[in-house]
């Protein structure tokens, strides 16, 4: 197990962190793509005067929210691609971290790291992005029911 997400009330671990994975980069990719395209009403709402306060007041909290949110689950992506990179869970990095040792040695664990990211997203690179196909283990797909 590597850790307990309140956010999707599941443990994450070997069999699901592929999943897990691919819900922080969609939710992420989603977030930044609707403050992009948002930005014209956004920057037109800012502007305009007769646009309805009620519903410049709507537009402009859920860009400000969007905006952060974006910014969080990018980060929070960022933080998971490193800690495969490294080959760490969340639990050892925590402990490290309480530890007070800050250096982050490379993990016993640790295959390189195009090998990290195969053993978490699978052997296919051309199907790290798609929520099927889980990694394979030993040779063999295992498919959770």
């Amino acid at each position: 197990m590597d850790h307990h997400c309140p956010w999707v009330a599941n443990c994450i671990g070997f069999f699901n962190y592929k999943y897990f994975m691919n819900m922080l980069f969609y939710t992420a990719l989603t977030n930044i793509f609707l403050v992009i395209t948002s930005w014209p009403l956004f920057s037109q709402c800012l502007s305009s005067d007769e646009i309805d306060y009620r519903l410049s007041y709507y537009l402009i909290t859920s860009y400000l929210l969007s905006c952060t949110l974006g910014l969080v689950l990018t980060g929070f992506f960022t933080f998971h691609l490193w800690l495969i990179y490294r080959q760490y869970t969340t639990i050892e990095f925590c402990e490290k971290r309480s530890d007070g040792n800050e250096t982050f040695k490379t993990s016993p664990y640790d295959r390189g790291l195009l090998n990290n990211y195969k053993t978490v997203l699978g052997n296919n690179i051309l199907l790290w992005f798609i929520p099927f196909c889980k990694s394979t283990f030993y040779g063999y797909i295992l498919y959770s029911p």
